[in-house]
């Protein structure tokens, strides 16, 4: 831990490269990436207003999309229609491609928590143009949170590092303590639809006070909604009022 600190704290101190084109950011630059490369990301089309899964195989450009549609969506898909998810409302704003898949990986599995950072500023970005467009502001973020021991292997929450941004730019308070990881699930990656939901079956506990609150959870991708959705069930069973999930990417959900 005290190694990943040290080297993202020189990051931090030393003139950035971008991650995707090489050139030299400014030290005062919010992202690790330049401004071209921002203006020439890929974010989603109209996407489920329950789950944001995407409803148009349509990608468009994060420079010429100033306010997303994500947050303006009524429709959804056929699959919450059938059977609604026990979350609300879902925002997610990249697709789980080049280069987010490897940042996202990279922020999960090879100590780039600043990284992760970065993915909570991009998102922090969108949401600051949007927020506004929600019914209600969530009264609290909520990370998802990590089984103890992989705390521990891992050395952080990813989820957490994410939503620090997002919580300074939208004035919204992180409660972690609302909710912990009380099972050490396996990895959901190499899961069927059906094994992800009965994988997470009983992993979450609410010891914190939820009644009556909109609690947002953040993630980094989703891609079943098992996990969201299994953490939103027990927030519903306490008492919340309202659950939203912002994650930064949505990825295509397994058969």
């Amino acid at each position: 831990m005290v190694d990943h600190w040290l080297k993202n704290s020189l990051n931090f101190c030393l003139p950035q490269a971008c991650l995707l084109c090489g050139d030299t950011t400014s030290r005062q630059h919010p992202l690790a990436l330049c401004d071209s490369c921002i203006a020439e990301l890929p974010v989603l089309g109209e996407t489920c207003q329950r789950c944001a899964n995407p409803l148009e195989p349509q990608l468009e450009r994060l420079g010429n999309y100033l306010k997303h549609s994500a947050l303006l969506q009524t429709r959804q898909c056929g699959q919450c229609i059938r059977i609604q998810p026990y979350f609300d409302h879902s925002i997610a704003f990249f697709p789980y491609i080049a280069p987010f898949n490897n940042f996202i990986q990279a922020a999960k599995f090879k100590g780039k928590f600043a990284t992760a950072r970065m993915l909570g500023k991009l998102m922090a970005q969108q949401l600051s143009n949007s927020i506004n467009m929600l019914d209600n502001r969530p009264d609290s973020l909520l990370p998802v949170p990590l089984h103890p021991s992989r705390q521990r292997e891992r050395g952080y929450n990813q989820s957490l590092e994410i939503a620090m941004p997002i919580s300074n730019e939208l004035k919204i308070p992180i409660f972690t303590d609302l909710a912990c990881r009380i099972t050490a699930t396996p990895p959901q990656t190499s899961l069927s639809l059906k094994e992800r939901k009965q994988n997470l079956c009983d992993a979450f506990h609410i010891r914190g006070n939820v009644a009556e609150q909109h609690i947002a959870i953040i993630d980094d991708v989703m891609t079943s909604g098992a996990t969201a959705n299994a953490l939103a069930m027990k927030l519903k069973q306490a008492g919340a009022k309202q659950v939203s999930v912002w994650c930064f990417s949505r990825a295509e959900p397994p058969s």
